[in-house]
């Protein structure tokens, strides 16, 4: 990969790495202390023959070529064989970089999803809220894996209405300015918006009279907690059809709810969570937090 020829031709970014070069040099200032502290921790956890910077210098000689390197794998999702052509790497230290950078890309965005709660005096006691999730919307997504080799796995992941293996994400995204709040833990594809909701346990936190917005899906959900007031859809009645006054109603939601769409687009701009997730399920969860993170941190560098 010729680096220094995209440098020359920084608006060619976007297509590379998913963002902007401005963006990418924002980035950097929060990567290379993260770098910095990874490194030192890495080359002290054992025994060594020599001193660190000992020995053949790496292909990947500098620490933006480093979050270059993170960064077009999540973009791209190349195959180790492509990828051994791409950087002249052998699959073995593709797969350690891949590992170490992405734990470190991980680490200095991750402030970017956590919600700051308050303790507010109820007659109960001592009350937890979030109040970042005064007016939300709410949606989740799914993403094919390849198939387990174990029958019963695979049965677990199979999602009859995917037709596929899936996995599953859920995301909360403010109703202004679109910033994701949070996201869910992993879980397999078939499970029902509504269960994953219950599960995730996120609804908890929102404050009293808190307006969630939901498609169908979420339907009843407002008895996860009373205290707030969960909007979805009209469904149309059986064998009847929707009001004018209803289907209004319906497409003044639709125009709220659209705004969950578009962190979701972006996420689904890396081929790595579009495209089969080639690895182990567990390590499924990382790359779709990782760059929920981003998409946060890249709303305040247009």
């Amino acid at each position: 990969m010729n680096y220094n020829y995209l440098l020359k031709h920084s608006h060619l970014f976007p297509a590379v790495v998913g963002i902007s070069y401005q963006q990418f040099l924002c980035l950097f200032d929060k990567f290379m202390p993260a770098l910095r502290r990874a490194e030192k921790a890495k080359a002290w956890q054992f025994e060594r023959l020599r001193l660190p910077g000992g020995g053949r210098k790496s292909k990947l000689a500098s620490d933006k070529q480093k979050l270059f390197f993170i960064l077009f794998y999540y973009k791209n999702y190349p195959t180790y064989g492509l990828a051994q052509v791409l950087f002249q790497l052998d699959e073995t230290n593709l797969y350690r970089w891949k590992e170490f950078l992405a734990v470190v890309l991980q680490t200095c965005i991750s402030y970017q999803l956590q919600l700051p709660t308050v303790k507010i005096k109820t007659l109960a006691g001592m009350l937890e809220i979030c109040p970042a999730l005064r007016e939300c919307i709410i949606d989740a997504t799914e993403r094919p894996i390849q198939r387990p080799k174990d029958n019963q796995v695979q049965a677990h992941y199979y999602s009859g209405k995917k037709k596929d293996h899936t996995i599953k994400n859920q995301v909360i995204v403010s109703s202004r300015g679109n910033k994701i709040l949070a996201v869910s833990s992993l879980v397999e594809g078939k499970l029902h918006d509504k269960k994953l909701l219950e599960l995730d346990g996120t609804m908890i936190l929102a404050p009293p009279k808190a307006k969630i917005l939901g498609d169908l899906g979420y339907q009843g959900a407002g008895e996860i907690n009373p205290l707030v007031r969960f909007v979805t859809h009209l469904k149309k009645p059986h064998s009847s059809e929707l009001s004018t006054i209803d289907k209004t109603t319906n497409k003044v939601i639709s125009s709220i709810r659209v705004r969950v769409e578009h962190p979701l687009a972006y996420l689904k701009h890396f081929a790595i969570l579009r495209h089969q997730f080639r690895g182990a399920i567990s390590k499924a969860q990382a790359p779709f937090v990782t760059l929920a993170c981003m998409y946060n941190f890249t709303r305040n560098y247009h």
